[in-house]
C-alpha cells in the first residue's frame, strides 16, 4: 500500500500561486513518489511514467493558480493525475497504438489474496492473473478501483476526484470486481 500524502499548508500553496519555485519544488517533492506510483497503478509497466510524471506536474504548475481550495489539495492532485493518464489512454486508443490488454497491470491487488496459503510461485501466477483481469477493465472501471484499493480511499473521496455521485462510484467498483472475476472464472475452465 502507499504512503499516506499530507496536505500541503495554505501558506506553501499561497507561495506556489505567487511564483515562489522554491515553494513549487516542496511540492513537487512531497508528492513525486506518490504520483509516480500512482500514475504506475493506473497505467501499467507499459506506460511512460516518466513523461506522466513530467506532464501531471507541469499541469499542476500551469494549473495551481485556478486552485481555491474549494476541495482538498489531495483531492485536486488526484484529479490532475487522472486527468493526464485519462488524456493519454485517450490519445493512444486513437491512435491505436498499444492493445488495452497491454496498458495496465496491477500489483496492489495481490494484497486480497493470503500469500501465506499459496506458494511464491503460485502466488506469481495468481497475481499475473489478477493484473490481466484488470488490465481488461475500462478506465471508467479501473481508476476507481485503483483508487479504492491503491490509494485507500472511501466512496466520498472517489466520488469527490472523479465528480461524480458516490452511487455511480459503488457500482462501478461493483461492476469492476464483477467483471474481473468473470475473467477469472473463464480462465479457470
Amino acid at each position: 500500500m502507499i504512503k499516506t500524502i499530507l496536505e500541503p499548508t495554505r501558506k506553501l500553496l499561497d507561495e506556489c500561486r505567487a511564483g515562489n519555485q522554491l515553494a513549487f519544488k516542496e511540492i513537487f517533492y512531497m508528492y513525486r513518489s506518490y504520483a509516480y506510483n500512482l500514475i504506475y497503478k493506473i497505467t501499467g509497466p507499459y506506460g511512460d511514467h516518466e513523461d506522466l510524471l513530467q506532464e501531471v506536474f507541469f499541469q499542476i504548475y500551469l494549473s495551481l493558480k485556478t486552485f481555491h481550495g474549494d476541495s482538498s489539495f489531495k483531492t485536486w492532485f488526484h484529479r490532475v493525475v487522472i486527468h493526464v493518464c485519462t488524456r493519454r489512454w485517450r490519445y493512444q486508443k486513437a491512435e491505436k497504438r498499444i492493445s488495452p490488454r497491454d496498458t495496465v497491470q496491477i500489483d496492489v491487488v495481490e494484497n486480497m489474496v493470503p500469500s501465506h496459503e499459496i506458494g511464491s510461485l503460485k502466488h506469481l501466477e495468481l497475481k499475473d492473473l489478477v493484473e490481466r483481469a484488470v488490465a481488461t477493465l475500462d478506465y471508467k472501471l479501473r481508476i476507481p478501483l485503483v483508487l479504492n484499493i491503491y490509494s485507500e480511499m472511501d466512496l466520498s473521496e472517489i466520488a469527490s476526484i472523479m465528480g461524480i455521485p458516490e452511487g455511480t462510484v459503488k457500482s462501478r467498483l461493483f461492476t469492476a470486481r464483477k467483471q474481473m472475476r468473470e475473467f477469472l472464472d473463464d480462465l479457470e475452465k
